[in-house]
């Protein structure tokens, strides 16, 4: 999905992408004579192919943090990631001839954007407070000053929200709001100079002091025997939240099986696995507050992937290794553990590069793409998101997509798929940025992507039985991962799917949701807005009538997640409104 997702349950807090790392980059700013150099220590490097590109779509100080947001914000002295993905958006429509590819156009041409010349200067506060205009519109983030007139009418936000950071230091605002953004590449052409820091700025740059847990580093080493677990003796009780889990193992002749113990108890758990050899390991479990990370050193070696299997209602993962040499051991190694407070690495990104194994055209606009990185293998919690960079006439130019799930069915497994692929359906737009880029992409060929982002947490709506969804166009792919899991759990007695389309050429995934249909607990609707003259199934848009009908009025027993383009986001949200269900049974995914 070419989008990305905004949560409005009132019900989660996550730390935001602020840390001591960033901020010291941030001081190192104003100790770097040179313009570009400084902008480099901001953000990745750009010369290598592992950092082609941004750290999200064109955009610069927007979006509005909702009221449970802002106080979860004040609360933890960290951004609230109040959205599955963690990207807090409220994008506009943009007047033709306004897009990104139309800014990397206007910045090709050799137009001066800087409005000085192109000369770097040293701009002082009181001079940045002059140009506070829509019509001459200077911003300041980390220490650099940019030229935004031009920038206006092209940004995603709308004029209004970028004007909320013209004349100032925008850096606290931009941190806020989406730290993430790839700015420096966006206004690449639009550098004015260094901003001068004064006393009455410092406030800005400040560090933000991250709260630290006496005891939240713990390394302890054991040798393991063959009657005994994986279990890393800790010391907890300086710090009662840090998770207790502990590694435990099975084994047959053939294989070893890795898993958790009381992972019950800690919901969104995402886990990472690295191989370091072919028979050391890293295991690394990212908690709500804290990660965990279990070096493991096996006494013989195994093949890779491993083979991994999930148990949606007792959350357990089993990683299962088969044993390059058969036998029984008698001692399975040596495990470190390393617990870390999140403070210090909170939504820290990461880039891989991922090989192409299979680009397969699902529909007439839609691609399924089976994706893998070299020795590394990643459970996305369900409703995350990825980012995906390339580098587009010049310009570093990112997307974010959700993660799918190979399939539904065990007849329409992806093709060349292995536990160590990642999934992603991709919509082309033909005058998209990205997405005609991806959709080319051929076996052998590599883009770059990041970790798991964002801080949806499923667990939290287990506590219902009926599940509802409302997917708009390319929103569906945000579905699919709940769907699968909702299907393997016992208690779910009812998974509703309202599959909102335009047309029929727009459609993607039907047979395989239609195989599943025959589930007696899923049920689906196509509905199509500007159906053919063929299409014999539900023709309408979201309205009244309509949900009352497919979902009815509140239930205790039901929640509802909608995902798709704003328009469809806010109808269907006024219309669930209207039928009384409340605001903390609904998630929404904005694309």
């Amino acid at each position: 999905m070419e989008a990305e997702m905004k949560k409005r349950h009132p019900s989660e807090t996550r730390p935001g992408d602020q840390n001591g790392e960033e901020e010291n980059r941030q001081r190192d700013l104003y100790d770097t004579g040179d313009i570009q150099e400084k902008m480099k220590k901001v953000d990745v490097k750009t010369s290598s192919p592992t950092s082609l590109l941004a750290k999200n779509s064109l955009i610069l100080p927007t979006g509005v943090i909702g009221p449970s947001e802002q106080k979860a914000k004040t609360k933890t002295k960290t951004v609230s990631s109040a959205s599955a993905t963690g990207n807090p958006r409220n994008k506009t429509a943009l007047a033709p001839g306004h897009s990104l590819m139309d800014w990397i156009r206007l910045g090709n041409s050799g137009v001066d954007l800087t409005g000085v010349g192109g000369i770097p200067r040293v701009v002082t506060l009181s001079e940045l407070a002059n140009h506070n205009k829509q019509t001459d519109a200077w911003i300041a983030i980390r220490g650099i000053v940019f030229n935004v007139t031009r920038y206006m009418d092209f940004h995603p936000g709308g004029v209004d929200e970028l004007m909320r950071g013209v004349g100032k230091d925008a850096t606290k605002l931009f941190e806020n709001v989406h730290a993430w953004v790839n700015y420096q590449s966006i206004l690449q052409k639009c550098v004015v100079g260094k901003l001068s820091r004064g006393s009455s700025s410092a406030s800005s740059a400040a560090p933000v002091t991250e709260k630290s847990a006496a005891g939240a580093n713990n390394c302890s080493s054991v040798t393991l025997g063959f009657s005994k677990s994986f279990a890393v003796p800790k010391v907890v009780e300086k710090n009662s939240d840090l998770p207790n889990v502990n590694l435990d193992w099975r084994q047959t002749s053939n294989s070893i099986t890795l898993f958790y113990q009381a992972i019950r108890n800690y919901p969104g758990i995402y886990y990472q696995l690295q191989r370091l050899s072919d028979s050391k390991f890293i295991f690394r479990l990212t908690f709500e507050k804290h990660i965990v990370t279990h070096e493991l050193e096996l006494i013989a070696d195994v093949e890779w992937p491993p083979t991994c299997k999930r148990n949606f209602d007792t959350m357990q993962v089993d990683f299962t290794f088969t044993k390059r040499t058969k036998d029984i051991w008698k001692s399975q190694g040596e495990l470190r553990e390393n617990t870390l407070s999140r403070g210090s690495v909170a939504n820290k990104r990461t880039y891989k590069e991922y090989e192409v194994l299979n680009n397969t055209p699902i529909c007439k606009l839609v691609n399924l793409l089976i994706l893998r990185a070299k020795d590394s293998l990643e459970l996305i919690p369900i409703g995350r998101h990825i980012e995906v960079k390339m580098n587009i006439m010049g310009m570093e130019v990112s997307r974010s997509y959700t993660p799918v799930p190979p399939c539904l069915h065990p007849e329409d497994m992806a093709p060349n798929y292995q536990p160590d692929c990642v999934c992603l359906m991709v919509k082309r737009y033909p005058n998209g940025a990205l997405s005609p880029s991806i959709t080319a992409l051929q076996p052998g060929q590599t883009l770059i992507m990041s970790n798991g982002l964002g801080a949806f947490v499923i667990e939290l709506f287990d506590r219902y039985p009926v599940i509802h969804m409302l997917a708009g166009g390319t929103g569906l792919t945000a579905m699919l991962g709940i769907i699968q899991r909702a299907l393997a759990r016992r208690s779910v007695a009812l998974i509703n799917l309202l599959n909102f389309n335009k047309d029929e050429d727009n459609m993607f995934y039907v047979s395989q949701l239609d195989k599943v249909s025959m589930e007696k607990k899923f049920k689906i609707t196509h509905i199509l807005s500007q159906a053919g003259d063929k299409w014999e199934g539900r023709r309408g848009v979201v309205s009244d009538v309509l949900l009352r009908e497919l979902i009815g009025e509140y239930s205790l027993e039901g929640c509802i997640f909608i995902c798709g383009p704003k328009g469809f986001m806010l109808s269907a949200k006024k219309c669930i409104q209207k039928l009384g269900w409340a605001s903390y049974q609904i998630y929404e995914f904005d694309s």
